[in-house]
């Protein structure tokens, strides 16, 4: 039983929005997050979490702010925190509203591990907690001896946990792959020395030892201790569209979107008002594309409708006074005009959201600029005009106008942009050919347009 998302109360840090971020976090962290929360919430709790994800730029950055005493929390560098595997969360316990012992246990009981001995609400990282998962194995490992080269068990297993997402750690060597060899062969049991990313004679003859063939591929080498890893701990190992990149093979079997095992399934309040387009689910045309941000659902549903289940991040661009207000990407035009071919839409006026380029992707699709969507978010239903085209690897974002509808207001009152997005969770169905030029003769034409063809074309697809 999965707990929404959306259930979780998070704030932002270090330059990056956390439904953002949860996309980068291994699917069994989240679960236990969720659960987790679910159990707090029962106690009349919350869970409020304050970071998660962390790329090689954010905890240089955590880092950097530790040493020049921005910070007062220690932060070790890229390569020494479960953060940076997706694998660590840290959280606002003054919203708890419970001891901190009690959390622990509802904690442990999910497979999440405090980092400090004692339940003492005043130490140092007291808010922060691992799912080790079977990179414990590695810590284990090492406070056994049987490794020396990093300076605590705890650095070993994050540099096990971030090598095994296929991004490099700089204690292992540039190539990934020998590092998540290595790793899994320790939490397979094997002994091979140091977690060192040097394909050394101890390193072979454990690949040896598990009758795999020492003698092929890295690649071959790594897909097949994979496979050992997914069977080992089928719960708990899941492997990333970036791990399957850097072992230079197509995505496995058991990879990030697969491993869930479970199909695709709106959260319970979006599902309330979806209607009949939940049976069309099932046969919807799956788009397996890779994205930034990657989506829970992309696909087209049998009346080719485009749905997506996504966040939704922040898009500034033909705001007139946009311009400095907290947005760096902020663009003073948007790739729809108004009849006269030359106004832009204001996004702190118009709800629009973004597809990605090229403009065949949606083309291709029957979708076109000036097409209606309907957004969903929390049991909310608003409507929106397809307005800006954006990166091809992002999926997934709105004007200040359509986060407003859902909610989520993005202008502060000293007239600066509080640049977060929302979500996950939020449902976006594009009506592909719905768009008419006439409706575009002026900001007015155009936001009347967006409500009554908008609720025209999703009331006839729910009923």
């Amino acid at each position: 039983m999965f707990a929404p998302l959306e259930d979780i109360q998070i704030k932002s840090i270090y330059g990056g929005d956390l439904p953002k971020r949860m996309a980068h976090c291994t699917p069994d962290m989240l679960n236990a997050v969720r659960l987790a929360a679910a159990d707090v919430k029962a106690a009349a709790g919350e869970l409020i979490l304050s970071d998660m994800y962390r790329s090689y730029d954010m905890q240089l950055q955590a880092h950097l702010d530790y040493v020049t005493g921005k910070k007062s929390a220690y932060s070790p560098p890229p390569g020494g925190s479960m953060h940076e595997a997706g694998r660590a969360f840290d959280l606002d316990l003054s919203a708890l509203k419970m001891k901190l012992s009690d959390f622990w246990k509802i904690a442990t009981r999910h497979g999440l591990q405090p980092i400090i001995d004692t339940p003492s609400a005043g130490a140092n990282e007291a808010w922060h907690f691992d799912c080790r998962g079977s990179h414990g194995r590695v810590y284990d490992y090492y406070a056994a001896g049987k490794g020396d080269n990093f300076a605590k068990p705890y650095t070993a297993m994050a540099a096990s946990a971030i090598v095994s997402t296929g991004v490099k750690v700089d204690a292992l060597g540039d190539d990934p792959v020998p590092g998540l060899i290595q790793s899994g062969l320790i939490r397979l049991g094997q002994t091979i020395g140091d977690l060192d990313g040097r394909m050394g004679p101890k390193t072979r003859a454990a690949i040896q030892a598990l009758q795999l063939d020492p003698n092929a591929s890295n690649a071959d080498i790594a897909a097949a201790i994979e496979k050992r890893l997914q069977s080992a701990f089928p719960d708990e190992y899941f492997v990333s569209a970036v791990h399957a990149l850097a072992i230079g093979a197509a995505p496995p079997a058991f990879s990030i979107l697969a491993a869930e095992r479970r199909p695709y399934r709106p959260g319970a309040a979006n599902a309330a008002v979806l209607g009949k387009i939940i049976n069309m689910l099932p046969d919807a045309d799956v788009i397996d594309q890779a994205f930034d941000l990657q989506p829970a659902f992309l696909g087209i549903l049998p009346d080719k409708s485009l749905y997506l289940d996504s966040e939704l991040q922040l898009d500034t661009d033909g705001w007139p006074e946009g311009r400095g207000k907290g947005d760096k990407y902020w663009q003073p035009t948007t790739s729809l005009k108004y009849a006269d071919n030359t106004t832009s839409l204001n996004a702190n006026k118009v709800p629009y959201l973004v597809l990605p380029l090229p403009t065949s992707w949606a083309n291709d699709r029957g979708i076109h600029l000036g097409d209606y969507a309907a957004v969903i978010y929390r049991g909310k239903v608003t409507y929106a005009v397809f307005g800006d085209e954006g990166p091809e690897n992002l999926i997934g974002e709105g004007s200040i106008q359509l986060l407003r509808a859902l909610g989520q207001e993005r202008l502060k009152p000293n007239g600066r942009i509080e640049n977060s997005g929302a979500g996950p969770g939020i449902i976006t169905i594009v009506f592909p050919g719905s768009g008419q030029p006439a409706h575009r003769k002026s900001e007015d034409t155009l936001l009347a347009a967006i409500q009554s063809e908008g609720e025209k074309l999703f009331t006839a697809m729910v009923s």
